[in-house]
């Protein structure tokens, strides 16, 4: 019997069907996900901490889901990181070629972009850093 379960996110809705994780499973792995203490998802969903090391150390589907949750969420969070810096970049030229914008602001973020670090290569991603 497969299940649909939802695992809610502020900007995903989208269902994931694992018929290999019970609905409690489900609900661990958004917590953990999403920064949550092994306890305090455990408390969230009304089982003992145990059961959730338990279900880490012998059953292979849920330790899977949980590394996939995490990549997926890794991910999510570098694409908002991307939009974020993009909208930095736009602002900063805005108040750069702005005539308007007093001098001292100017200089402050003409220095904070030759201050900056140079671009990290190609390759990098927020997983690396976390």
């Amino acid at each position: 019997m497969q299940q649909t379960v939802t695992q809610h996110d502020s900007s995903d809705s989208s269902p994931i069907l694992n018929s290999d994780l019970s609905p409690a499973q489900a609900q661990v792995i958004a917590a953990l996900v999403l920064g949550k203490t092994i306890s305090a998802a455990a408390r969230q969903v009304g089982i003992h901490r145990t059961t959730i090391h338990h279900w880490r150390r012998n059953q292979p589907a849920f330790r899977a889901a949980v590394h996939r949750a995490r990549r997926e969420y890794v991910e999510l969070l570098n694409d908002q990181l991307r939009e974020l810096a993009s909208g930095a970049l736009e602002t900063m030229h805005k108040l750069l070629d702005d005539p308007a914008t007093p001098s001292t602001v100017r200089l402050r973020a003409a220095l904070a972009i030759l201050e900056r670090p140079q671009s990290p290569d190609d390759g990098w991603n927020l997983s690396e850093h976390l």
